[in-house]
């Protein structure tokens, strides 16, 4: 494993990296993922160094070598796996940009015209190339890189190692985003027990009338509930060869009668009366909530959310503080026995683009229950505050040193 060092800032760097695409003629201007017109804030200096072994260049900031040593050796144990599932190998070294924050990620530009996919947190960048992040969970890192040699390896298939062939083939090949990008799904993470929860919420919601609907709003979940599915009614190594079927009729039709016996149209439908009949079965078996049982129900859509839910640790009580997310603004409420409501922060920039912050706001109640502390990230920096539930003021207001990635209150 080889070492490399820049002494280039971090602005520098990205540009001669996406200048070797831009320079390749502008007919192919349309496959560089970079939109230029838009800029992020950065609050910092990256100075970028690299390993280098024999499928991957690791780029790393400063702080983060250690980070750059475990990513780098992960990717090579993780490779000749994934390459045997999609039954094709890496044709040239790939690059894996690593970031030693999910804050730190988001000053880049890279990738600023894209969707952040909250998954796995991986954006997708033409030709060979991926970007990951760290939030103190090695498993999640894992996760987002296996997802990314997966869609490297999955996308070189489909369109090509080279910018010329991705192009044509990009134009000629028609398949559905959540249909490719399920697939890499299921290469990268296996099904579990979260994902089915999450796809029974979605399914018993009754928010879908069939499988477009549901798939437009949760590609992903939809994508690779579809893999999963495949793979366990016509067998798993069928999953591979559907989608290699579908590359080269390039009609999903043919593929689906070949393997399925029956018209794709057909199949999604099966996969949604299925998993409905299922899911409707499992609620039947189980009990109802016990009597004296609060439950708080939030309406919920693509651009809103509500999580780190923290109910006040006082016995009998009706107080809880909720994060609320919406088009890219952070909330933090706090809800007082149904009756009083009051936002003690406000953060973000309302944008559709933005997406979910998966580390702060964190919120955490003092074992009493008359304070409640909340770490949050602005402007670069890592702030906390204490509210004090009895007297309605916040006597603790302060920038912390270092990046907590949890925290219990003491």
């Amino acid at each position: 494993m080889q070492f490399h060092q820049f002494r280039l800032k971090s602005h520098y760097f990205f540009l001669i990296l996406l200048g070797l695409f831009f320079f390749a003629g502008q007919a192919l201007a349309q496959v560089n993922t970079v939109e230029f017109g838009k800029n992020r804030l950065q609050f910092k200096k990256f100075k970028w160094k690299y390993y280098q072994t024999t499928n991957f260049n690791t780029y790393f900031s400063e702080g983060g070598q250690e980070l750059g040593k475990f990513v780098t050796q992960l990717a090579e144990k993780d490779l000749p796996g994934i390459e045997q599932f999609v039954e094709y190998g890496m044709q040239r070294r790939a690059n894996i940009v690593i970031y030693n924050s999910y804050n730190d990620m988001e000053q880049s530009n890279i990738g600023l015209n894209l969707d952040w996919q909250t998954t796995g947190g991986i954006t997708k960048l033409v030709n060979n190339k991926m970007v990951v992040y760290y939030n103190g969970d090695h498993n999640n890192l894992r996760l987002q890189i296996r997802q990314g040699i997966a869609r490297i390896l999955v996308e070189n298939i489909l369109f090509g190692d080279d910018l010329g062939e991705f192009a044509t083939n990009q134009a000629l090949l028609d398949l559905p985003q959540w249909l490719t990008d399920g697939y890499i799904e299921y290469a990268g993470e296996n099904w579990n027990t979260l994902l089915d929860d999450q796809l029974k919420s979605a399914i018993l919601s009754g928010r879908y009338s069939n499988f477009y609907s549901f798939a437009y709003e949760r590609p992903n979940l939809a994508g690779h509930a579809f893999w999963y599915y495949l793979a366990e009614k016509y067998k798993k190594e069928n999953v591979t060869y559907f989608l290699y079927l579908s590359r080269v009729y390039r009609n999903l039709n043919n593929a689906s009668q070949r393997i399925c016996k029956k018209k794709f149209k057909e199949v999604l439908k099966d996969f949604m009366a299925y998993e409905e009949e299922k899911y409707d079965k499992d609620i039947r078996g189980r009990k109802n909530f016990p009597k004296g049982t609060v439950s708080v129900v939030e309406n919920i859509n693509e651009h809103k959310d509500f999580f780190h839910f923290a109910p006040s640790p006082i016995p009998r009580s009706q107080t809880y503080a909720v994060v609320e997310y919406n088009r890219g603004q952070y909330k933090v409420a706090l809800h007082e026995s149904f009756i009083y409501d009051k936002v003690l922060l406000k953060n973000g920039v309302r944008s559709l683009q933005e997406q979910i912050n998966p580390h702060y706001p964190l919120i955490a109640w003092d074992p009493k229950g008359t304070r409640l502390a909340c770490i949050y990230w602005s402007r670069g920096k890592v702030k906390l505050f204490v509210y004090d539930v009895i007297k309605r003021y916040k006597p603790i207001e302060q920038d912390l040193p270092q990046r907590p990635v949890g925290y219990l209150y003491v």
